[in-house]
């Protein structure tokens, strides 16, 4: 992969403050694994967001429909 070090070094800081990694020290070596309890609050948060987006788009269409309707008749 091309990609430097320090990026590698970023992006795990990131995830680990978002909750997403935790880091197991061994000498002058940090392993990291994912974290189970920030996987499962990512996933709770997307399955709240995917069902208010699609109710939206759900309410949005049947307006759109209810519409054409109005126009049509």
């Amino acid at each position: 992969m091309d990609v430097t070090r320090p990026a590698v070094s970023q992006h795990l800081k990131a995830l680990k403050g978002a909750g997403l990694v935790v880091a197991r020290v061994e000498g002058t070596r940090r392993f990291y694994t994912v974290d189970q309890r920030g996987l499962e609050v990512l996933r709770q948060w997307l399955d709240g967001f995917w069902d208010d987006t699609l109710a939206a788009f759900k309410q949005a269409a049947e307006r759109e429909a209810a519409n054409e309707r109005k126009r049509d008749g």
